[in-house]
């Protein structure tokens, strides 16, 4: 009786030791589960106040560089300003990068240095030459644009340069002009090439700018130094295509002599030695690209197209498009074709008088004239038949322009006739060798041009002599520069 009573108490108490270890568990569960959201909540708000920091920094950079810019143009005047550099504080370095300006008659290395704040999470904040740099893991974006300028033919770099290397503290900051050094000032550089090579930690952010003011093909380098360095090469200025509308064909090979007295090319000729122009094929392409997605398709319902860019994803043939008339009243027509040109019925250009407006085709394909392509009214002269020399009143081949890669073939045939500009170096124009009458009234620039066969004739339109290529985006050309104005202001940074 006692023993079993003994055990059933026995009993008893173990089952109540079970519960209240189980109860100690949950509890030590529970208290663990918490700390571990706790923790996890910690992060997520450290994670929100870094990115918050990151943007105020990021804010008062660039409000920064537009009191640096200041301050390097008013000698006499102390600059003053709030700085936020976050809770670590920014640090002003010297001599972290260099600005390297050249062409044939001047040759300036400058010395650049760096603001730079680094975040808890790697992100980093740096002014650097007058720009404002944010890089992250896998790139560099620009904040505010460095101070490099195309206008009017001009170049313009003004270069800030710190005086001063130490820390940068959120507070109030003073800024001071030290002194400012020409490197050139208004200098004519008319038919040079400036190259401008800059080594920077920030050297993609330079790239990405660039490119987006001079165009892709200005960058002819850019490369890695080490894992926290690089540079980038920019070309600007003379290419080569200046003043090459000024004659009637450019051409890398002599044009064959016709073997009708009734064709020829009527006008000043450059070929050989004399011609020094590259290919557009990596231009045309990186066009069709980005016209794939983000310009409009060509509709082929319209007779009439207006101003707009617009993108044909395989051959534009007139027999499956209804237009006859590109009208420029409103702004230039782009159209932009992933194929072949085939006009086998008549096109015009109309509204040119009102705006200039210009209607440019590119193409990575060829071009078969069957048809007439010409500007406002034919400038055949009237009662004069085909082939005659052209009715100068009424020409006007620049508002017509078609542009191709060294694999460009432009066919001339039957008794028709384009009025524009071709420019497709490396590639070829020729005629059929029938015994039509087809005509170009503009220039031609290409690799070979041959019209020995048939009565073709190329006549120059003299109004080109002073003209120059307008390329779309993505496309473009680098900027020509006659004047060159580069300055190096010394500024110290004191907080």
């Amino acid at each position: 009786m006692i023993g079993r009573d003994c055990c059933g108490w026995g009993a008893v108490s173990q089952r109540g030791q079970s519960a209240l270890l189980g109860f100690v568990l949950l509890v030590g569960m529970v208290a663990a589960v918490s700390v571990g959201v706790l923790l996890v909540a910690g992060e997520t708000i450290t994670g929100t106040e870094q990115q918050a920091e990151t943007e105020r920094v990021e804010q008062a950079f660039v409000e920064m560089s537009q009191q640096l810019s200041s301050t390097a143009v008013n000698s006499d005047i102390t600059q003053s300003m709030d700085i936020e550099t976050g809770e670590d504080g920014a640090i002003v370095l010297k001599n972290t990068g260099n600005i390297h300006i050249y062409g044939s008659s001047f040759d300036e290395n400058i010395s650049i240095g760096a603001i730079e704040y680094e975040g808890q999470n790697g992100d980093r904040i740096a002014y650097q030459a007058g720009g404002v740099f944010r890089e992250t893991m896998d790139e560099t974006q620009v904040v505010s644009a460095p101070p490099v300028h195309f206008k009017d033919q001009t170049l313009s770099f003004p270069v800030v340069e710190l005086d001063d290397e130490g820390a940068l503290d959120s507070g109030s900051m003073q800024l001071d002009h030290d002194g400012t050094t020409l490197i050139s000032d208004s200098d004519v550089i008319e038919n040079d090439v400036v190259t401008i090579n800059i080594t920077s930690q920030y050297y993609k952010g330079w790239e990405n700018y660039f490119e987006r003011q001079a165009g892709e093909n200005a960058i002819t380098e850019s490369e890695a130094i080490n894992e926290t360095h690089g540079y980038v090469t920019v070309e600007l200025g003379y290419t080569g295509i200046e003043a090459v509308f000024e004659n009637a064909v450019v051409s890398d090979e002599q044009p064959a002599d016709p073997n009708n007295p009734n064709a020829g090319i009527h006008g000043n000729l450059m070929y050989g030695e004399e011609v020094e122009i590259d290919p557009i094929d990596s231009e045309i392409e990186s066009m069709v690209e980005n016209a794939e997605t983000e310009y409009d398709e060509l509709p082929t319902d319209s007779q009439q197209i207006t101003a707009g860019d617009y993108y044909v994803g395989d051959n534009f043939d007139t027999t499956s498009y209804d237009v006859n008339e590109f009208n420029v009243s409103n702004g230039n027509i782009t159209v932009i074709v992933d194929g072949d040109l085939e006009v086998h019925d008549e096109i015009r250009v109309e509204g040119w008088e009102e705006t200039s407006g210009e209607v440019q085709f590119y193409t990575n394909g060829s071009f078969d004239l069957n048809a007439d392509m010409y500007v406002g009214e034919s400038a055949y002269s009237p009662g004069a038949g085909q082939g005659s020399e052209p009715d100068e009143s009424n020409l006007h081949s620049r508002y017509l322009q078609v542009y191709g890669t060294s694999d460009f073939e432009m066919q001339l045939g039957g008794n028709d006739h384009y009025e524009g500009i071709v420019y497709a170096p490396g590639g070829t124009v020729k005629s059929d060798g029938g015994g039509g009458t087809a005509d170009i009234y503009g220039s031609v620039v290409t690799g070979t041009v041959d019209i020995s066969g048939g009565n073709s004739e190329i006549w120059h339109d003299t109004d080109l002599t002073n003209f120059e290529p307008r390329m779309e985006d993505g496309g473009q050309l680098p900027p020509q520069i006659t004047y060159l104005n580069v300055a190096k202001h010394d500024v110290s940074v004191d907080s």
